[in-house]
């Protein structure tokens, strides 16, 4: 699945917490966000993403301050 590159601005929602991060790249199926604050990388969230997207994601990985999220649903 293609994805395309970015340095963006976003935004983590759990449970009414939000926490800042950096959107690295996105596609269709899911976003490889930087985190700010890596020990608190939640399992699932809402992304707030460039564009106005809004999507529940399922964290897949993590590595230090960088973690692959899975949309829940299709777009």
């Amino acid at each position: 699945m293609p994805r395309t590159r970015m340095i963006a601005g976003g935004k983590m929602v759990v449970a009414e917490r939000s926490q800042a991060c950096v959107v690295l790249d996105l596609s269709t199926l899911g976003a490889r966000i930087q985190l700010i604050d890596p020990e608190e990388a939640p399992s699932a969230a809402v992304l707030h993403l460039p564009g106005g997207i809004v999507r529940k994601a399922a964290r897949r990985w993590q590595r230090e301050d960088v973690a692959g999220y899975e949309f829940c649903e299709p777009s």
